[in-house]
């Protein structure tokens, strides 16, 4: 958002806000389950806004998503106009938003790392270092 001006920020909290609550409460396709809208893009002239999704499911679902937004952008697009106080509409685009996958994916890498480590120690038959420092000092400064 670096170098957009306040208005334009405003005005893409405020589409933002009004496609997430279409897409999840006023349209009834059952193609658009588990689909989140994670931010907004509007240029500067007004003429269009892009809006980024994330849909939790197997790539068929992200397809099926796709065809539905694809078939409601009209739709989205007159209700964002209507908020807007704005002499023109601008025309909706849907993209998909990888950030959200990536995030699960590193989460899954962490606890399948976690996991090994814990499975390794056991083997071992080492214990893991103690992780809160806090009770060791607590119990030093009790010594002295």
């Amino acid at each position: 958002m670096a170098g957009k001006s306040i208005r334009i920020q405003k005005l893409e909290r405020i589409a933002l806000e009004r496609a997430s609550s279409v897409v999840l409460f006023e349209l009834s396709d059952p193609r658009l389950v588990n689909v989140t809208l994670t931010r907004a893009n509007l240029t500067n002239d007004l003429s269009l806004v892009t809006f980024y999704w994330s849909v939790y499911g197997t790539a068929a679902d992200r397809n099926k998503t796709t065809r539905a937004l694809k078939d409601a952008a009209g739709h989205v697009q007159r209700e964002v106009a209507a908020v807007f106080a704005t002499r023109r509409s601008p025309h909706v685009r849907f993209e998909f938003d990888p950030s959200i996958e990536g995030g699960i994916r590193v989460t899954n890498l962490i606890d399948r790392l976690a996991a090994e480590r814990t499975e390794q120690e056991a083997a071992s038959g080492t214990t893991p270092p103690a992780t809160d420092g806090a009770t060791d000092g607590a119990s030093k400064s009790e010594e002295e």
